[in-house]
């Protein structure tokens, strides 16, 4: 059986290794990961390059990894969960589509999918009180499954995906608490400032390109509506700091990690019509030498175009082109401000990792 799993592993650490293992419970299973880049859901910076977590995760028992393009990774859960669900499918071989719960009931997540799409009319209503979207569903909705964030995940990607799924529950104490050994954001505080990939540390550079933004130029970026664009160009104009930004930006109806996407976007460049509804193509990381009978198995299945080459995929089309030309600006973006300053063209020299 070949599961896919969606990811981020930022970083990679023992409820990731608990997930791959429960997987991977039968001889010859494997494990296909769709990871973020060098960007993340929550609007920031990867801890560590997508080269390094590659690495990690092949050790950690994943068999091929796959680029979630930063265009992709940046986007809401809806989004990002689409495009990994997409590039999962396109592959032509992954069977199932796994994924880490808080809640182990996957008949539990499912009726609980079907009741939020029922509502979408009651939620949208919600919203206009000013609410955003997820406090919304939550008044709609009366189910403590919608108060943990890797159930919320779930309940897109089964929402968006043709695939069987299966759920593994989570361990430790959950999404954003204290835990040194299964929540990322604890590890994350752990780690020293000048050992690791922020975009604190570019802050003021970020803040320059914001300040030259009019609001029509943010009305540009995705998750930009009703206005917000004129608190955006009003708050980058008077902000001395990021987290400053955030807060002024941030109110009832706009989250605190929207508002992190849409300015990590903007300094990047990636406007609304900057990338496809679906991804144009497959990028490989990373792979063991069962991802490597993995690609072989996918030749003549897969239904984009599949390879570890950036300078090959570029060539697949026009709108491949522009797209790969995104994906290099953000890595040399993502490196200008990081430890050890690397220099443009990244994205065409690295090597594929092979574990």
């Amino acid at each position: 059986m070949i599961s896919g799993i969606i990811c981020e592993f930022n970083p990679f650490h023992a409820g990731h290794k608990h997930l791959i293992d429960q997987v991977k419970c039968h001889p010859g299973d494997a494990v296909v990961c769709v990871m973020s880049g060098n960007f993340v859901q929550r609007g920031a910076f990867a801890v560590y390059d997508k080269r390094a977590r590659t690495e990690t995760a092949l050790k950690g028992g994943a068999d091929l990894v796959l680029e979630l393009p930063t265009a992709y990774a940046t986007r809401s859960a809806e989004g990002f969960a689409r495009a990994g669900v997409q590039l999962l499918e396109a592959t032509g071989v992954v069977e199932r589509l796994a994924f880490g719960t808080e809640c182990a009931d996957l008949q539990a997540l499912t009726a609980l999918a079907g009741e939020i799409k029922a509502h979408q009319r009651e939620i949208a209503q919600v919203m206009k009180t000013g609410c955003s979207y997820p406090a919304a569903r939550r008044k709609v909705i009366d189910s403590p499954l919608l108060d943990t964030p890797n159930n919320i995940l779930a309940l897109e990607y089964m929402e968006c995906t043709q695939l069987p799924c299966t759920c593994v529950q989570r361990l430790g104490l959950g999404h954003d608490t204290a835990d040194p050994l299964y929540s990322a954001s604890a590890i994350r505080a752990t780690l020293p400032a000048e050992a690791i990939y922020s975009i604190e540390h570019c802050q003021r550079a970020v803040l320059a390109v914001l300040r030259r933004m009019e609001a029509a130029d943010w009305a540009a970026i995705d998750d930009v509506t009703d206005g917000l664009e004129n608190r955006l160009a009003r708050a980058a104009q008077s902000a001395t700091s990021l987290e400053e930004l955030y807060t002024t930006i941030k109110t009832k109806r706009y989250t605190h990690a929207r508002i992190r996407r849409i300015v990590l976007r903007a300094y990047l460049g990636i406007g609304k019509g900057d990338y496809p509804a679906t991804p144009p193509y497959l990028r490989v990381l990373g792979f063991t030498a069962k991802g490597a009978e993995i690609l072989n198995r996918a030749k003549g299945r897969h239904t984009l175009p599949l390879s570890a080459s950036l300078a090959e995929l570029e060539k697949a089309g026009e709108a491949a082109a522009r797209f790969a030309a995104l994906e290099a600006r953000a890595a040399d973006l993502y490196h200008a401000f990081t430890p050890g300053l690397a220099p443009c063209g990244s994205e065409y020299t690295t090597p594929v990792i092979k574990i």
